[in-house]
């Protein structure tokens, strides 16, 4: 059994981990307006409609990258997000009755 030294703290580590993630949520997403404003629309027009045989476009990958990782953290905010409010709730509540 654990004592209350070597207890964790999973209040603190969803906090933390929801800061990183929010973090990479603005940073991704900043990425993927600047990107949408480089690449050119004939490209991408001409990648859906015949995408086979299509030559790589470094910035339209790097694109879908991004937006991959943008879409994976988001759900795993949104994860952590209700593990925050379950693991406060009683907090929460004090604030609503005020």
């Amino acid at each position: 059994m654990m004592d209350k030294k070597h207890k964790i703290n999973t209040r603190a580590i969803v906090s933390i981990l929801l800061f990183f993630f929010i973090i990479i949520l603005f940073l991704t997403g900043i990425g993927i307006q600047i990107l949408d404003e480089m690449i050119d629309p004939e490209i991408l027009i001409s990648r859906y409609l015949n995408h086979e045989n299509q030559e790589p476009n470094f910035l339209v990958e790097l694109q879908e990258i991004i937006t991959a990782i943008h879409v994976i953290v988001g759900f795993i905010f949104c994860g952590l997000a209700i593990i925050h409010i379950i693991k406060n709730w009683k907090i929460l509540k004090t604030y609503f009755k005020k």
